[in-house]
Formats: C-alpha cells, structure tokens, sequence
C-alpha cells in the first residue's frame, strides 16, 4: 500500500499527530504494533493538565538538584510555552471530543521547616511569574481540606489553575475515534520490521506487508530507539524509569476536595489526586530500570508509596486500595528536559517524535510544530472544508438520568442489562466499544470502566468475555487481555475433562 504520511505508534503522540494532519488533504496510515491504541506507555500516564502554580514545582525541585546535562534557558522557555499553550488548547479539545474529566483546585502543603522553606521557594517562583495563588494558615487549610494531616503549617493554594484530572485512556480513544472519523487510516497489530528506500520514497516493512510513503514519524516512545536504528536514523537514546501508582476504592473520594500534595524534596513529591471516576490515584516513585517493559511492581516501594500518601491524608487504608501497578517513563538521555521532535540527520523526511513529561499538556502544540516541520520540508498541506473536530463518547450508563436510562434502553433493550456492577456498566456499552474497535479485555474496560471497579473484573469478567466472543464471533478462548498471549482462557472445561480422562486412560 501507499501513503503519503506513515505514523509509526498508536500512543497518545501517535493519535494526537494523525488528528492534527486530518484537518489537512494528506493521505495519513498509522500503524501500531498492539491491538488498540494507548495500549504502551500512555495508557498508565497520569493524564494530568496542569499549570500555573503546579508547574513551578518542578522548577523548585530543579534549583535544588544538579541536572544531567542542564537545560539552557533557551530550552526551559520553549519547554514552558509549549506546556502554557497546550493547557490552554485542550479545553477546547475536552468538549470537542466529549472527554470525561475533572477539574480540581491544587493545594501545596508543608509540615515541618524543611517542607516550609521548599514552600517558600515555590511561592518566590509563581509570584515571579505572575500566576494567581493565596497563601493559607493552618485553619484555613483545615476548612477547604478538613482530612489532611493536622501536622500542616502553611499552604498555597491555586483555584484558578487547577487540574484537569483525566483518564490518560479516554484522551487516546478520543482523539484516535475523530482522527479515524475525519478520514486517517488505523492499521493495528501491524509492527514495522525494517526500512529500505525506493528513490524520494521510503518502504516500511511490517507485518502485514510494505508500505510505500514519503514522510514517516517514529511515535513509539519508548521502542523509538528501536524503530530509529531500523531506519538508520537514530542519534539518540533514552532512560528508562519505572512509576508506582495506586488506585483507591470510590468511597474515598469524599476524603479530599482538591488535589493535595506535600513537597518534601527531590522526588518526594506526596500526593493524593481525585480523578474523574470518583477514585482517589497516588503516585508516584520513580527507579531507573534498563528495560521500558520492567513493568513489576516492588512491594517494599509500594507500601512506602502508600505510607507516603498517608502523610498527606492519615484516615486512608489499605483496605482502600483496589489496584496498584507499576508504568513506564521515558527521557532523552541527551538531556532529560527534553523533548525529542526533529529529523533524523541521514534523513530528512523521517522525524523522530518522543515525548517526555508532561507529554499530555503540551502536545496539541507539538501536533501544530510537527505539522510545520512537514510542510516546510516539502508537504502539500491544504485544510479540508469539512474536516469535523466532534467526537461523541459511549453514553455511560452511570451518568445518566431516570429519564435518559429509559430513552437509551427503548433505542436498544442491551443497555437494560448490567453486565458490571461496581460500574454500573450495561451489555449494551460492551457492545459499542467492540463495534468502535476494542477486540480485547483491556479494550473493552478503557472504554467502558468494566472491570475497574472494586472487584476488579472478579463479578463481570467471564460475562465481558462471553460478549467479546460472541460480537466477534470467536471462540471464548480465543479472547486475550490485551493481545498477544494473554488469552483470558486456556481452554474449555470440557476440553479439559476430556484431556484428563485421555491421561487417566
């Protein structure tokens, strides 16, 4: 096949780059090793928008440590305005695509002189840039936030640039749906094997055949490394970090009404974030790791994660926590303040696109560069006429009124039917997700919460499974989490009786 632009990673920078290039009369195939899109890094990101006050956080940390390589001004800037203009440009691009979400203040605590002289710090560096915030005493932190620690001595508080708590997942599926629906082509559980060049053209080999184009983006994040050296066309590398999370059961939820954090020092950032589902998220502990798939959690780390949580806000327990993992983190080992968005040096029509954090603020902003860089090497790009920016999610059954429940349930008698009851997920949601492209497990539950909830799939699993069998007219054993071998199922009961009753013979 052939096309014009060949984005190689269905991740966040992936899908966010084919819905900038579907305003524009290009011809754009995006390939992705997995089976769905956001499947590798980005779907474990915290999913965080943020700026003013937050974002001077890690200024503070970086004057207190010494930093490989060391950002020059120059680089900080375009760092910082890039991150301010993409905060600004997702609200728009929240409503546009119908992307859950929840916007919280932030609260910045200190509870002993050295946390105060951090605070200090932080509250020099937003007053030098000008970015609202009020400064609090004990009594006026216990009125917003009654569950913190009583040790708290001093606060700053930003109400007017606040969090946009949202489900790293939801922003892929969003943006990859409208890039699909203004024309992009998606091909998936297609990896790129190698590279050769034809002329001005250059041939992607992958697992579903070659691919002939002009311009290729390696959007593989934390493989980008690989795909470049395929290509001859890496002069870089990465380090690699491992995050702990925690996720916290929805009755806690009333614990806290913002997002609440203790700066105590280089990494050591202590926090507690509502998210849009009602549960509380905790993270994070960052270790160096030589592997971007070391995915193992580490006990010791996590419970220190917890306790870390609990000196922020003392009445949560174990007994509330209902998952924990461990994610990936990608830097450039060049400078780890950077983001890598440029042209290979022995070619310069293949653009090596990795993103570090934040990687989610500021890549609406990074899609518009990237989309310069094409057209001033060479790419024709004329803006659609009929290019639409809307994209409506699966309604969720959960959020709805008596009245909409009725109307949705006469449409399709499906969405009467709770296949998940901690999420109030109804059989008709499954459907969907499967017919917009989840063939997984972990598909289906991005998409439609099933499987999140405080039984973690225990009640509805086996149901989730039977309707991903039936709709895609499969064997249930056939059924994976999230591709590859990850089959849900080995076998039938029944196989496994005939076998036994076969070795007892």
């Amino acid at each position: 096949m052939e096309t014009q632009v060949l984005i190689i990673g269905g991740g966040a920078a992936g899908c966010m780059m084919a819905r900038e290039l579907s305003r524009y009369k290009v011809d754009v195939t995006l390939v992705e090793k997995r089976p769905d899109v956001g499947f590798g890094v980005s779907k474990a990101s915290n999913g965080y928008l943020y700026w003013g006050m937050s974002w001077n956080v890690s200024i503070v940390l970086k004057s207190i440590v010494e930093q490989i390589g060391g950002a020059t001004k120059e680089a900080e800037h375009k760092k910082e305005e890039m991150n301010r203009r993409g905060y600004e440009l997702w609200k728009p691009l929240l409503t546009e695509l119908d992307i859950p979400h929840l916007w919280t203040p932030v609260m910045q605590l200190a509870t002993n002189p050295a946390e105060l002289r951090l605070l200090d710090m932080l509250e020099k560096e937003t007053v030098a840039r000008n970015m609202p915030y009020r400064r609090l005493n004990k009594e006026e932190i216990l009125e917003l936030e009654p569950n913190v620690t009583d040790k708290v001595i001093a606060g700053l508080y930003d109400d007017s640039h606040g969090w946009y708590n949202v489900y790293p997942w939801e922003q892929v599926i969003a943006v990859a749906e409208n890039a699909r629906q203004n024309g992009i082509k998606f091909m998936l559980d297609t990896e790129v094997i190698g590279f050769s060049k034809n002329g001005g053209f250059q041939i992607v080999e992958t697992t579903r055949g070659p691919i002939k184009t002009e311009f290729v983006i390696n959007a593989t994040g934390a493989d980008a490394v690989h795909v470049a050296r395929l290509a001859d066309a890496c002069d870089f590398s990465l380090q690699h970090f491992k995050a702990h999370t925690i996720i916290t059961d929805k009755k806690t939820r009333n614990l806290v009404n913002g997002s609440v954090a203790i700066l105590a020092g280089p990494g050591r950032l202590k926090s507690v974030n509502p998210v849009q589902s009602g549960n509380l998220l905790i993270s994070s502990i960052y270790t160096p790791t030589d592997s971007p798939h070391d995915l193992g959690t580490d006990k010791a780390l996590m419970e220190e994660l917890f306790g870390m949580a609990q000196d922020v806000l003392p009445p949560l327990s174990k007994k509330d926590v209902i998952a924990y993992f461990a994610v990936s983190r990608v830097y450039s080992a060049r400078n780890p303040d950077e983001y890598i968005i440029e042209f290979a040096p022995k070619n310069p029509r293949f653009i090596n696109m990795v993103l570090r954090m934040p990687g989610f603020i500021p890549m609406p902003v990074i899609a518009r560069n990237v989309v310069g860089m094409l057209s001033d090497h060479g790419l024709q790009m004329t803006k659609k006429d009929d290019f639409n920016p809307y994209r409506k999610r699966i309604p969720r059954f959960a959020d709805l009124s008596s009245e909409e429940r009725s109307k949705l349930i006469k449409q399709d008698p499906r969405y009467g039917h709770v296949v998940c009851r901690c999420e109030t997920v109804t059989e008709g949601e499954i459907v969907e997700a499967i017919r917009r492209g989840a063939n997984t497990v972990d598909g289906v539950k991005f998409r439609t919460r099933a499987g999140m909830g405080r039984c973690q799939a225990g009640f509805c699993g086996p149901r989730v499974v039977e309707i991903i069998a039936r709709e895609l007219n499969i064997k249930p054993t056939e059924v994976t989490k999230n591709g590859g071998n990850s089959w849900e199922l080995l076998c039938e009961s029944k196989e496994l009786l005939t076998t036994r009753k076969a070795v007892l013979a």
